[in-house]
Protein backbone atom coordinates (compact mmCIF):
# COMPACT_ATOMS: atom_id res chain seq x y z
CA UNK A 1 0.00 0.00 0.00
CA UNK A 2 2.72 2.21 0.50
CA UNK A 3 4.79 1.93 -2.26
CA UNK A 4 1.28 2.69 -4.36
CA UNK A 5 1.00 5.77 -2.34
CA UNK A 6 4.71 6.77 -2.90
CA UNK A 7 4.63 6.11 -6.97
CA UNK A 8 1.77 8.52 -6.91
CA UNK A 9 3.51 11.19 -5.25
CA UNK A 10 6.37 10.71 -7.48
CA UNK A 11 3.98 10.62 -10.37
CA UNK A 12 2.51 13.64 -9.28
CA UNK A 13 5.76 16.05 -8.23
CA UNK A 14 6.80 14.62 -11.64
CA UNK A 15 3.35 16.28 -13.43
CA UNK A 16 3.89 19.21 -11.47
CA UNK A 17 7.55 19.70 -11.82
CA UNK A 18 6.63 19.82 -15.94
CA UNK A 19 4.03 22.44 -15.33
CA UNK A 20 6.22 24.76 -13.12
CA UNK A 21 9.41 24.35 -15.73
CA UNK A 22 7.04 25.52 -18.46
CA UNK A 23 5.89 28.56 -16.59
CA UNK A 24 9.15 29.73 -15.96
CA UNK A 25 10.06 29.32 -19.45
CA UNK A 26 7.40 31.42 -20.43
CA UNK A 27 7.85 33.99 -18.09
CA UNK A 28 11.68 34.08 -19.06
CA UNK A 29 10.46 34.48 -23.01
CA UNK A 30 8.25 37.26 -22.32
CA UNK A 31 10.26 38.98 -20.04
CA UNK A 32 7.65 41.11 -18.45
CA UNK A 33 9.49 44.48 -17.09
CA UNK A 34 8.46 43.83 -13.48
CA UNK A 35 9.14 40.85 -12.59
CA UNK A 36 11.22 39.55 -9.77
CA UNK A 37 12.24 36.29 -11.42
CA UNK A 38 15.74 36.25 -10.79
CA UNK A 39 18.58 33.18 -12.06
CA UNK A 40 18.48 32.16 -8.27
CA UNK A 41 15.15 32.02 -7.20
CA UNK A 42 14.87 30.06 -10.63
CA UNK A 43 17.31 27.70 -9.34
CA UNK A 44 16.31 27.14 -6.15
CA UNK A 45 13.20 26.81 -6.94
CA UNK A 46 14.13 23.81 -9.45
CA UNK A 47 16.59 22.63 -6.69
CA UNK A 48 13.62 22.62 -4.43
CA UNK A 49 11.85 20.04 -7.14
CA UNK A 50 14.87 17.86 -7.65
CA UNK A 51 15.22 17.16 -4.20
CA UNK A 52 11.71 16.74 -3.54
CA UNK A 53 11.97 14.14 -5.98
CA UNK A 54 15.12 12.44 -5.23
CA UNK A 55 14.23 11.55 -1.38
CA UNK A 56 10.77 10.32 -3.28
CA UNK A 57 12.84 8.04 -5.43
CA UNK A 58 15.22 7.31 -2.50
CA UNK A 59 12.16 6.08 -0.26
CA UNK A 60 10.62 4.63 -3.02
CA UNK A 61 13.70 2.34 -3.47
CA UNK A 62 14.81 1.99 0.34
CA UNK A 63 11.47 0.15 0.90
CA UNK A 64 11.19 -1.77 -1.98
CA UNK A 65 14.52 -3.25 -1.15
CA UNK A 66 13.63 -3.90 2.12
CA UNK A 67 10.31 -5.59 1.41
Amino acid sequence: MINDFIDAMIIGWLILFIFWIIVILFVYLRRPPNSKLTKKITLNSILFFVIVLGTLSFFRYAIRFFN
